[in-house]
């Protein structure tokens, strides 16, 4: 097998800390076949109610991961990574988005996808 663990990083951030985050605050479009095994979060400062979102074409793909201490990160695992959801597939091609759910005015997130990639998909 030829198969590659890549960190996708996504960093929200309102430049002046007047406004919340929010639905689609964060886009990109791969340009490979993402096997998604783990998602981790975390946010600037404890936000209880915070919570993010993938979405895949729209289509929330994993959701409701929380991201409310900023002491200890949120994380969402497939069973390849310990944990007890199943892997996620996101096509080549598709806008994957991120939504950040009930954030506190000024809150700042960092999310951490990671995938596999290459011949996971043979």
């Amino acid at each position: 097998m030829n198969e590659r663990l890549v960190c996708i990083h996504v960093a929200g951030v309102d430049p002046d800390e007047s406004q919340a985050l929010g639905d689609g605050f964060a886009y990109f479009y791969t340009p490979v076949d993402l096997e998604v095994i783990m998602v981790s979060v975390a946010p600037s400062e404890d936000d209880s109610d915070l919570t993010i979102d993938i979405n895949d074409d729209g289509s929330a793909a994993i959701s409701a991961v929380s991201c409310a201490d900023a002491d200890v990160p949120g994380t969402w695992k497939a069973k390849h990574m310990g944990g007890s959801n199943t892997e996620v597939r996101i096509a080549a091609g598709s806008k994957v988005s991120l939504d950040a759910n009930d954030a506190a005015a000024g809150t700042a997130v960092n999310v951490h996808i990671w995938a596999l990639t290459g011949e996971v998909f043979s």
